[in-house]
């Protein structure tokens, strides 16, 4: 039965389109379900004569006729309109070839949910005209593969306008006739071309002859008693039986259904193919950021191994070439030699960030692409802004430290580099802390980048902006400590006091070593004993400078070392990347929606292929 049919279409669709699709189908079906009148739907290309037949089976029945129905050359019906007669729905629908794709869609969609479809051609029966009538007739239509949708009594073919067709039937019936005949042929003979199997009946129609009553909005049943002999009128109207409203609703039904199941599937098309599409981007994403990773490590790990030859490199040259006396003169040269050769390698270094970092906003953001491209595009180019800015001076600053701390003269050094005293840096960097842990969570992370912009508390330029974080908890009381001279004025100055306590350590331990190994240099250089402590000074040496490498590697407590600015890019290309259980859901998105998709073409396919829509 076609209810079978009708269950199983309701399910493949619930499972290719969703439930809500199937609800919307079954609602739409109810719709017309809910009428015990028989509903004869007309559909044909434009200006074929639907609106005029409409009228004229309306005055044949003595019905009304509703003022929507207008009748004229152009193209008058836009939407689908209903016109009530005695147990019967006449259905008007825009005309189909319009060049407006909706207006097919919504006839299409009114066949379907059909009792009775006539189907009007003009006597010129175009190409088009025949290929859209075969497409009704072998239900393909309806579906992609066809189908048996229009049992006996459920499809009609209307030739209207034949008085258009060259013969007058008041000035020569006989040729009128003839002509008729002729023309019903012509449209048997397109349809056994195209189709096979019983034909539906072709009927020619003049529903008004010369469109003498086209503008009145009543005309009267007598006005068309000349021509009932031969208009073909009286013929359609007993081709439109009432009595079989069950039967063809049953038709009607499962040809509803069976058109949701073929908008579904190409709606489930249309979507595994997206589907399948975005899994291959994500593949070439994930693909293309395994490759941008391994490059990263491949910079991080040469960047790491040059400083710490660099360093290293450079403390010896001081040992072997100097000829200082005194510990400022060796922590001046060493100053100057470390800066100079740590900002060539910073800048170097740096550079290569930026570029692989600009290669993945263009090999990771194609044109047209989707979200997760532009989640990797604004984090790679947030990082590029920071990052590509100039730096220097931060690792002047840890140098600085470096060499001083331990010496003689570490007090004066750090005073003038820092504005506070030694013995004082403790003390600050405790209250600035305390501070800062104040901070509500909300506002932390703006507040710390506001600050650390150089010259913020004094350039009229950010005023609002630093007016309106003082209102969030504890950010006010931050502000007025960092304006006080003699303290912390800023987070990154908070930072260097930081590295300058981290680094006193290793400082003090390597500036005895290397003046012991200067002072070494300069004596007896054949005595085995002195070469024997020089290379166990310089192996110290070579620890030291190992450790203050690691300390510009490092992260740092604000991410501010080169690991950092590592590990940030590295985290801005796996934005753009999709990992594996992001793959798995697509994969198995894509293999679900296959086998819905595929189950319901395997449902059309079997509906096509039955032998009636009783099957």
């Amino acid at each position: 039965m076609s209810t079978r049919w009708v269950q199983r279409l309701r399910e493949a669709i619930e499972a290719a389109a969703g439930p809500q699709s199937a609800a919307d189908t079954d609602s739409a079906w109810r719709q017309v379900a809910d009428s015990d009148a028989l509903r004869v739907t007309l559909v044909g290309p434009w200006s074929a004569g639907k609106s005029s037949l409409i009228k004229r089976l309306l005055v044949e029945d003595a019905s009304p006729v509703p003022q929507w129905l207008t009748v004229s050359a152009s193209r008058e019906t836009y939407e689908i309109r209903e016109a009530r007669s005695t147990g019967v729905t006449y259905v008007d629908t825009p005309g189909l070839g319009s060049d407006e794709r909706r207006h097919d869609l919504l006839a299409l969609s009114s066949v379907a949910a059909t009792d009775l479809l006539v189907v009007t051609v003009t006597p010129q029966l175009l190409g088009t005209d025949v290929d859209r009538l075969a497409a009704l007739v072998d239900g393909t239509a309806i579906t992609p593969y066809g189908g048996g949708f229009f049992p006996a009594g459920a499809l009609v073919v209307v030739i209207s306008k034949a008085d258009m067709a060259g013969v007058d039937p008041v000035d020569d019936l006989d040729g009128f006739r003839a002509m008729v005949e002729r023309k019903r042929a012509a449209v048997v003979t397109a349809l056994q071309r195209h189709v096979r199997g019983e034909l539906p009946p072709v009927i020619a129609v003049v529903a008004d002859l010369g469109g003498q009553h086209a503008r009145n909005p009543q005309p009267d049943a007598a006005a068309f008693a000349e021509g009932r002999e031969w208009d073909g009128v009286a013929q359609l109207r007993a081709a439109l039986d009432a009595g079989q409203v069950p039967r063809l609703r049953a038709a009607a039904q499962l040809r509803h259904w069976a058109r949701a199941g073929a908008v579904a599937l190409d709606q489930a098309t249309a979507a595994l193919a997206q589907s399948q599409d975005q899994l291959r981007r994500m593949q070439a994403d994930r693909s293309q950021v395994l490759v941008l990773e391994e490059e990263l490590a491949a910079i991080d790990a040469s960047a790491a191994s040059r400083l710490r030859d660099d360093i290293r490199d450079e403390m010896h040259n001081v040992i072997m070439q100097s000829d200082v006396e005194s510990n400022e003169q060796l922590a001046e040269q060493i100053s100057e030699r470390l800066n100079s050769c740590v900002a060539v390698w910073h800048a170097e270094s740096t550079s290569k960030l930026v570029a692989l970092a600009r290669r993945a906003q263009i090999e990771l953001t194609p044109a047209g692409a989707g979200s997760g491209s532009q989640v990797v595009g604004t984090h790679v180019e947030q990082f590029v802004k920071r990052v590509g800015a100039p730096t220097a001076g931060r690792f002047d600053a840890q140098l600085n430290e470096f060499v001083a701390k331990g010496l003689l003269v570490a007090d004066k050094m750090q005073e003038l580099r820092l504005g506070i005293k030694s013995s004082d840096v403790p003390h600050h960097l405790t209250e600035y802390q305390s501070l800062v842990d104040r901070i509500h969570p909300d506002v932390y992370a703006r507040t710390l980048s506001l600050l650390g912009i150089d010259g913020v508390l004094t350039n009229p330029q950010y005023a609002q902006d630093v007016a309106s974080l003082q209102k969030h908890e504890g950010v006010a009381d931050l502000i007025s400590y960092l304006r006080k001279p003699g303290g912390i004025t800023s987070p990154a100055h908070a930072e260097k006091l930081k590295n300058t306590a981290h680094t006193l350590r290793i400082a003090a331990d390597v500036a005895p070593v290397l003046l012991e190994l200067l002072h070494m240099q300069q004596q007896e250089r054949a005595s085995q004993h002195l070469r024997d402590r020089r290379a166990q000074l310089q192996v110290q040496a070579d620890g030291a400078a190992a450790r203050q490498a690691e300390q510009i590697l490092g992260d740092g407590p604000q991410r501010t070392g080169w690991r950092g600015q590592v590990a940030e890019l590295r985290t801005a290309l796996r934005a753009g990347a999709a990992d594996d259980e992001a793959l798995d859901r697509a994969a198995q998105q894509i293999s679900t929606l296959t086998a819905a998709r595929d189950s319901l073409d395997t449902v059309l396919r079997e509906l096509a292929a039955a032998r009636s829509v009783e099957d």
